[in-house]
C-alpha cells in the first residue's frame, strides 16, 4: 500500500510533514519483498504481503487475525488513521463515486472468499493487486494506473501474473451460484450415485467452495465418499448406498458462498484508504428425491419332463425363470431382481406349479384355466434370481392329456417386506412345451364261442376292448384275430407266437371298448388244437397290444367227425366263403355238433381243406382224436 498518497498539482506539503513522511517511508520500505509485521493505525498491522520498491502490497490484519486490503491506492496507507468505523456492507462504490457493477461486486466477493485468507506473501501480494484493479479509480488491467505502479514498484512478474489470473478467474467463477444435483441410475447393487455440481453465474462449475452433503432415509455415503469436500472445476460425485427399502433424499449445502457485495470499513480519515475485510456470503442448496426401488416382474417359462409318457409314472416340471420386460413393451431395460438392501442376499419368490389333467383332448392355449379342469395337484419351488429349477414330481394316474400352469404371488417374497416391490405372474394355460400325454393302454379279453369241436366246424370270438382311446374306434382302427394250429396237443402259454406255429386263419374286429363278436374262423379241415392271439398295432392315442399266445380262453381242439358225419361232409358241395361281416354281436350258445351245425357251415361256406379233410377220414388216415365221440 502507499505509504503516503498526493494527487498530482496539490500543494506543497509543510516541511515537518515532509519530514514525518520521509522517515515513515524509510521504516516502512525493505529492501527485500517480504512480509513485515507491525502496528499500524486502528490496530490493524501488516501480515503477508510484499514490501515492493515504494509500497507494501499485502494484507493487514486485526488483533483477531481478520484480514484485510486496501481499496484506495490514490489515498493515504491505514497508518495514517486513527482508527476504522464498525463497518459497512453491500455493493462498494469507488472513491470517485462510481459503484462497481454486480459482476465486479460478485467477483470482488470471490476474490476475498477464496483467496482474502492466505498466508503466502506472494499470494496476497497478489489479492492486493486484483483488489486495486477492481476498486481504485483508473486502476484496471492494462490501464495507464496499473501500468504506472507496475513500473514503480518493480513486483515479481509471477506475483502480477498470478493477479491477474486470479482476477479472471474471479469474474468467471462468481455468483449468484446454483448448487445441481443429478442422480445416475442405480447399480445392480441398489448404490445411487450423486453427481454434485456447485455452479458459477456462468454456469459452469465454480472451485474453492466448502459443501456439505446429508441423506434422509435408508441410505448412507460409501466409505470412499466423504461428507464434506470443496468444489473444483469438475463436479463432485458421491456414491449412495441403500440400507433398506423405501425412499430417501439428498441434500447438499453450500453455506458460504460469496455474494454480490463486501464489507469494508471506513477510516476516521476521508484521505485514508478504506479496508476491505470480507466477501458478503450466503448459503446455497438444493435437494433430490432417491425414488424407491422399482417393482421388478418374475417371469416363468417350463418344460414338462416328458412329453409322453405312460399312465402312473411322475412328471415334473422344468422352470426357466427371469426378468419380464416392460409392461408397455418400452425400450427401457427391466427392473433387476431385487437384492435386499445391506446383506445383497436376493428376494426369494414361490413358484407354484399346478398338473391340470386327465383331459380328454389336448389342451387349448388361453390366458386362464376352463373353469371345472380337474387337478392332480400342485407343487412349490423356491427360486432366488434368474435361472433354472426343477418342481417336485406328480404322478399322472391315468391316460389323457395333463398340462402345467405356473404362477408366482408377491406375498411369497422372503423377506416379507420385500413383497411391495414384487409383481404377481401367472401363466398360460395349455402351452405346448408344459404338455404331458398318456397314451391309452388298451386291455382285450377274448373267449372262443366252443373251446371243443369236429373238423369242418367252425367257431366265433367275442372279443370285449377295455382302455381305448377316443381315436381308436372313429379312425377305423381294428383287432386282428389270428388262430394258430393245428397243433399236437393244448398249447403252453407263451409270450409270443411259436416260429413254427402254422396260420389257420384271420379275421378282425372294430377296436372298441365294449364286447363285439368276430365272424367265424375258417372251418376246421383237421384235427388238433387251435389257439387265438389278439393283436392291435396301436395309434396316436393308444399303445399296442397282443395277447398271450396259448390263453386257454382262445384255444379249441377238434376230433375227426364220425362215419355219419363224414358221409354228409362228403357231400357237401364247397362254395365259396361268405363276405364277413364285422363286428356281429354275440348270438347265442356255442356251435353244436349236430348236423344242423354242418347245415350253417353248408351256408357259409367251407375250405378245400374241409373236403380234404373228410376224404382223409373215410380213407381211415385221420389223426387220433383227444377224445372219441359216443
Amino acid at each position: 500500500m502507499p505509504s503516503s498518497f498526493h494527487p498530482a498539482g496539490s500543494a506543497g506539503i509543510s516541511r515537518a510533514a515532509g519530514i514525518w513522511l520521509l522517515l515513515a517511508a524509510l521504516l516502512w520500505i525493505s529492501p527485500a519483498p517480504v512480509a513485515y509485521s507491525a502496528p499500524v493505525g486502528g490496530g490493524w498491522t501488516r501480515a503477508a504481503g510484499i514490501h515492493a520498491a515504494e509500497h507494501f502490497v499485502g494484507q493487514y490484519t486485526d488483533s483477531r487475525g481478520q484480514a484485510a486490503y486496501c481499496t484506495d491506492f490514490e489515498r493515504m496507507s491505514p497508518e495514517q488513521s486513527t482508527g476504522y468505523d464498525g463497518g459497512h456492507t453491500g455493493a462498494f462504490v469507488r472513491s470517485d463515486g462510481s459503484a462497481l457493477t454486480a459482476a465486479e461486486n460478485a467477483a470482488l466477493s470471490y476474490l476475498l472468499h477464496r483467496w482474502g485468507a492466505t498466508a503466502d506473501n506472494a499470494t496476497a501480494a497478489s489479492v492486493q493487486l486484483a483488489v486495486w484493479a477492481l476498486t481504485s479509480p483508473g486502476m484496471a488491467w492494462d490501464s495507464a494506473g496499473m501500468d504506472s505502479i507496475l513500473r514503480t514498484e518493480k513486483l515479481p512478474a509471477a506475483v502480477v501474473e498470478k493477479a491477474r489470473s486470479m482476477t479472471e478467474t474471479a469474474f468467471n467463477g462468481a455468483g449468484p451460484y446454483t448448487v445441481d444435483i443429478s442422480l445416475e441410475a442405480p447399480a445392480s447393487d441398489g448404490t445411487v450415485t450423486a453427481v454434485v455440481g456447485v455452479l458459477a453465474g456462468n454456469g459452469q462449475p465454480a472451485a474453492g467452495l466448502a459443501a456439505a452433503a446429508a441423506l434422509n432415509g435408508p441410505f448412507a455415503l460409501a466409505e470412499r465418499s466423504a461428507a464434506t469436500w470443496t468444489s473444483a472445476g469438475d463436479r463432485h460425485r458421491l456414491s449412495l448406498q441403500r440400507t433398506g427399502l423405501g425412499s430417501g433424499s439428498l441434500k447438499v449445502t453450500v453455506p458460504r458462498t460469496p455474494a454480490a457485495g463486501v464489507t469494508w470499513l471506513l477510516p476516521e480519515s476521508s484521505n485514508v484508504q478504506r479496508l476491505l475485510v470480507a466477501a458478503v456470503v450466503e448459503p446455497r442448496s438444493a435437494a433430490a428425491a432417491i425414488t424407491d426401488l422399482p417393482a421388478f416382474q418374475p417371469a416363468v417359462t417350463t418344460r414338462t419332463s416328458a412329453a409322453r409318457t405312460d399312465a402312473g409314472t411322475e412328471v415334473h416340471d422344468v422352470l426357466s425363470v427371469s426378468i419380464a420386460p416392460p409392461a408397455d413393451g418400452g425400450s427401457a431395460a427391466p427392473a433387476p431382481w431385487l437384492s435386499v438392501p445391506g446383506s445383497g442376499a436376493p428376494v426369494s419368490l414361490e413358484v407354484v406349479s399346478t398338473l391340470w389333467g386327465p383331459l380328454d383332448a389336448k389342451p387349448v392355449l388361453q390366458d386362464a384355466v376352463p373353469e371345472g379342469t380337474p387337478s392332480v395337484g400342485s407343487v412349490s419351488t423356491r427360486v432366488d434370481g434368474p435361472g433354472t429349477y426343477s418342481t417336485e414330481g406328480l404322478v399322472v394316474p391315468e391316460p389323457g392329456w395333463y398340462v402345467w400352469t405356473e404362477s408366482i404371488a408377491a406375498a411369497s417374497a422372503h423377506p416379507a417386506e420385500a413383497a411391495d416391490y414384487v409383481l404377481d405372474w401367472q401363466g398360460k394355460f395349455g402351452i405346448v412345451e408344459e404338455t404331458t400325454f398318456v397314451p391309452w393302454a388298451p386291455g382285450i379279453r377274448t373267449e372262443l364261442s366252443a373251446h371243443e369241436a369236429l373238423v369242418g366246424e367252425q367257431v366265433t370270438d367275442a372279443v370285449t376292448g377295455t382302455g381305448f382311446g377316443p381315436s381308436a374306434a372313429p379312425a377305423g382302427g381294428t383287432v386282428t384275430l389270428s388262430m394258430y394250429g393245428p397243433l399236437a396237443a393244448p398249447p403252453s402259454l407263451q409270450e409270443s407266437v411259436p416260429a413254427d406255429a402254422p396260420l389257420h386263419s384271420e379275421v378282425t374286429v372294430a377296436a372298441a371298448n365294449g364286447t363285439l363278436s368276430s365272424e367265424p374262423f375258417a372251418a376246421f379241415a383237421l384235427p388238433g388244437c387251435y389257439t387265438v392271439v389278439a393283436t392291435y398295432p396301436g395309434d396316436e392315442l393308444s399303445d399296442p397290444y397282443a395277447s398271450a399266445f396259448g390263453e386257454p380262453s382262445e384255444t379249441v381242439c377238434v376230433e375227426a367227425a364220425s362215419s355219419a358225419e363224414s358221409d354228409s361232409a362228403a357231400a357237401a358241395v364247397p362254395v365259396p366263403p361268405a363276405a364277413p361281416v364285422a363286428g356281429a354281436p354275440v348270438a347265442g350258445a356255442p356251435v353244436s355238433h349236430a348236423s344242423a351245425a354242418r347245415a350253417e357251415l353248408a351256408q357259409t361256406g367251407a375250405r378245400l381243406e374241409v373236403a380234404a379233410g373228410a376224404a382223409l377220414v373215410l380213407l381211415g388216415t385221420g389223426l387220433a382224436c383227444l377224445r372219441r365221440r359216443v
